[in-house]
């Protein structure tokens, strides 16, 4: 479908046919649209997946970096207590 500018042209002499190719037009223009929203829509949410994914992997990272934190103050605290034996 061209633009716009053709019905324009034929402001002067509006006929039916006129408002056929208008309203065909103007339904190209609304499945576009409706295509093009559908589309952002689709990739909004495929983001938001990633996001979530790499939120739970780097959550996981630092749980695992906590636990190493955390054992090894474990080891220090049982290897400072083997000689108070």
């Amino acid at each position: 479908m061209s633009n716009f500018q053709e019905l324009q042209a034929e402001k002067k002499e509006w006929s039916l046919a006129s408002d056929e190719r208008l309203f065909e037009k103007l339904k190209y223009l609304e499945d576009n649209v409706h295509a093009s929203t559908h589309l952002v829509f689709n990739s909004m949410n495929e983001l938001t997946r990633a996001f979530n994914a790499a939120d739970a992997t780097l959550n996981n990272s630092m749980n695992a970096f906590n636990q190493m934190s955390f054992n090894k103050f474990v080891e220090n605290v049982v290897e400072g207590q083997d000689g108070d034996f």
